[in-house]
């Protein structure tokens, strides 16, 4: 990155105003108050930006808030983060929870765990194991696969937390894609080449051009073919 400074680093507790760096490493609790770009963020503890993020490669172990937008090539989380906007990415590899309150790009996008996505989500490729209730307004891509992984220790979470016990699903308005196959998820219309659904999908209509498949335990009111 050009004109970039040094690097930031903090340990323990501490803030920045921001700027350009070429490396940022938060271990404890940061702060950044502006505007931040860089080639390279490491994030072990909690992080707060209040400005947009810029960088190459980030790799967040903990819990962190971006409240601007977000921007990088390659992304690893592990743990929560919260997006106040739009999020545009190469390659995302993500384990925990994640919120946006914006849309989502990506080239692929890998998630294990819970989203919240309150705007479009679109990549090449998605592989979603859910391990939590998940949501996304419309979600577009190449290659589409989304299963439930249920792990013994979040089946007992939730039945702590929901007298319905272990009701994981994918809620989204419209899936759009080439290869799409699905597992717990609810959605008003599925459109794409090659569809099949596996069990626990509720999906209002399908439009498929070449095959379709559903499992017994799927339900959809209605089909075509385009």
């Amino acid at each position: 990155m050009d004109n970039c400074k040094d690097n930031l680093i903090i340990e323990g507790s501490g803030n920045s105003a921001g700027g350009k760096f070429k490396t940022v490493k938060i271990k404890g609790n940061g702060t950044i108050d502006g505007d931040i770009a860089c080639d390279d963020m490491k994030v072990e503890g909690e992080c707060t930006i209040y400005g947009n993020l810029k960088a190459e490669n980030v790799k967040i172990k903990g819990s962190s808030t971006v409240k601007g937008s977000f921007q990088a090539t390659d992304i690893d989380i592990q743990g929560s983060t919260d997006f106040g906007n739009d999020v545009t990415a190469g390659d995302i590899t993500a384990k925990g929870q994640i919120n946006i309150n914006g849309n989502f790009n990506a080239e692929k996008f890998c998630m294990e765990g819970a989203f919240k996505i309150r705007g479009l989500l679109n990549a090449g490729e998605l592989e979603l194991k859910l391990h939590g209730p998940s949501e996304a307004r419309e979600i577009g891509g190449e290659k589409i696969t989304v299963k439930r992984e249920a792990r013994f220790i979040f089946k007992r979470i939730e039945k702590l937390i929901t007298p319905y016990g272990f009701n994981t699903c994918l809620i989204t308005d419209v899936i759009e894609g080439d290869e799409i196959y699905l597992e717990y998820t609810k959605a008003k219309i599925i459109r794409g080449n090659n569809v099949e659904l596996g069990p626990g999908c509720e999906i209002g209509l399908i439009e498929y051009k070449d095959s379709y498949k559903q499992d017994e335990k799927a339900v959809v009111n209605n089909y075509k073919k385009m």
